[in-house]
């Protein structure tokens, strides 16, 4: 078949024009030209940002928060690809997601003998005529997370290195004797569930060399909620570990965790288990004690302590001192290079009971710290509350802490008495136990039949995000946290009742219906995984009110 002239040079127009006849022909093919689907930002992202709340008058002069540019700026390298989180957590990949951070993220774990203290004064039913009074303090270990030198291949750390021993503590804690019944129920579950999950991290890698302008590295401190232990909060850890801090994670010996080994000098160990409160009785009290409040105070002395032996014993590393220590880290393992951290004024951390460790030890004053950041402190443990809180204060809760009794326990009873700054938080659509590793291990679906709003991860990201903001002020703290939203308490609270009183179909109300009806279904948060401002200040009260209290 002929081919015409012009239908040949419209055949040879199409391959010029085309990215195989750029190529054949040495030409560079000229970049796409920049359409909506290919920017950050989504069309209805767009609608998303032009759309605000009904702001309250008692907020005018307040300024909004920044809005995000449809073309933000390029963000730094990072050593880790991030992968989509997957909808299946981590029971498929068997590891949690990469650190976002510039450096990457050693970790070794360090144990210290100190002179044995006891805390409380009860002793154990099943074993009345023992010696044994109260919770003893023979050593602290912790976990150290920190900035390491770039490794060549990524192995990760066991999440649960002593899995059976977890297992059966997790047994306890819900009341049930690990029998060979339990075992046989359970072992499969949380094998499958759990086993062989790894966080990115290298064990004892050594200790990178910081910037030039950053001189030392600065310490932060990790205390854990109930029921949890010292690995059970890596995101967290290891994401400020990768933003250039070193983070001993502690794991408190007082009952709350699972279960933990104790070391001794003679090689042998000793397990603690979970404590029950009901399991105790208290010879030196005419009436015993009808919940756990006694143990738990007991338990708050005993980490303050332990809070000041591992700042004590960090402090003596970083002077070059040698220190006795059952390490578990390799015989190389070189510690002089913590000799490259600052633990003069370390930063203080914690969540749930691990966050009320921390506000009762910055007001014991033993210790200087930078600042103090905590995630639902559970405060109704430190009910009555007479001191002050000398350190700048940071606190991020959950939806479900915002809208419970410990709110107002912290609105009306702490909050005014930081004597520095004092900044709150909420995340929409956050539950208590989302602060922790868990849900970033289990599938959404599952997170989400326990009342999580929002995806796991973006838990994570806005406490690890208004922690380094926090931190990134003048003076090490008090900097500019970027929120999405700002609440007055008392005037948000009188404004959505009467609306609500205002607006309610088929009944009438009046201002006190909508107080006592309408005021219940008032939630001072933002849309799920938003971040919002609660404007307490320093010296501030606030009148709120909430229904329910949530224990750590």
């Amino acid at each position: 078949m002929a081919v015409s002239p012009v239908d040949r040079v419209k055949a040879s127009n199409r391959f010029r024009s085309s990215s195989v006849g750029n190529l054949l022909l040495g030409r560079q093919s000229a970049p796409p030209s920049p359409t909506l689907s290919s920017s950050s930002s989504s069309s209805s992202s767009i609608r998303k940002v032009k759309r605000h709340h009904k702001r309250p008058s008692s907020l005018k002069g307040v300024p909004r928060p920044t809005v995000t540019s449809l073309h933000p700026a390029p963000e730094p390298p990072r050593l880790h690809s991030v992968p989509r989180h997957s909808p299946f957590g981590a029971l498929l990949s068997r590891t949690l997601p990469s650190y976002t951070g510039k450096y990457e993220v050693g970790v070794c774990d360090l144990e210290i003998p100190v002179s044995r203290r006891t805390f409380g004064t009860f002793k154990y039913k099943h074993t009345p005529d023992s010696d044994t009074v109260g919770i003893a303090m023979d050593t602290v270990l912790c976990s150290l997370f920190y900035p390491c030198e770039r490794q060549e291949k990524l192995r990760g750390v066991a999440w649960f290195p002593k899995l059976t021993q977890t297992i059966d503590g997790f047994l306890k804690m819900a009341k049930r004797t690990p029998n060979v019944w339990y075992r046989m129920a359970a072992y499969p579950v949380a094998a499958a569930a759990i086993s062989g999950t790894t966080f990115p991290a290298t064990k004892d890698a050594p200790l990178a060399n910081p910037p030039t302008e950053l001189g030392k590295w600065p310490l932060l401190l990790f205390s854990h909620g109930v029921g949890c232990s010292r690995l059970m909060y890596s995101a967290f850890c290891g994401e400020m570990a990768s933003r250039g801090f070193v983070v001993a994670s502690l794991e408190h010996r007082d009952g709350t965790s699972p279960s933990s080994t104790i070391a001794s000098h003679d090689g042998s160990t000793t397990v603690v288990d979970w404590l029950e409160w009901s399991d105790l009785y208290w010879p030196d009290l005419d009436e015993q004690p009808n919940d756990d409040t006694i143990l738990r105070h007991a338990q708050i002395e005993l980490r303050k302590a332990e809070l000041e032996a591992v700042v004590d014993a960090i402090q003596k590393l970083a002077s070059g001192e040698e220190l006795q220590r059952y390490s578990m880290c390799s015989h190389a393992f070189n510690w002089s290079r913590f000799q490259m951290v600052d633990a003069t004024r370390p930063i203080i951390t914690g969540h749930s009971l691990g966050g009320s460790a921390a506000l009762a030890s910055s007001s014991e004053g033993n210790i200087d710290y930078r600042a103090v950041v905590v995630f639902d402190p559970a405060v109704q443990r430190l009910e009555p509350w007479g001191s002050a809180i000398p350190h700048p204060l940071l606190v991020i809760n959950s939806e479900e802490f915002t809208v419970g009794r410990e709110y107002t326990i912290l609105a009306e009873q702490i909050a005014h008495t930081a004597t520095k700054d004092i900044q709150v938080y909420s995340i929409g659509g956050a539950t208590h136990p989302s602060f922790s590793d868990v849900f970033l291990i289990l599938p959404g679906a599952i997170n989400k039949m326990t009342g999580l709003k929002c995806a796991s991860t973006s838990v994570i990201e806005r406490a690890v995000r208004a922690t380094e903001e926090f931190l990134a002020g003048p003076d090490g703290h008090s900097g500019n946290v970027k929120y999405d939203e700002v609440y007055k308490d008392e005037e948000d609270r009188k404004r959505k009742m009467r609306e609500r009183g205002a607006t309610a179909k088929h009944k009438k109300r009046n201002l006190a219906e909508g107080e006592e009806k309408g005021g219940k279904m008032y939630r001072p948060i933002g849309r799920p995984g938003e971040l919002a401002w609660h404007r307490l200040e320093v010296g501030s009260t606030a009148n709120v009110s909430s229904p329910e209290v949530m224990s750590p």
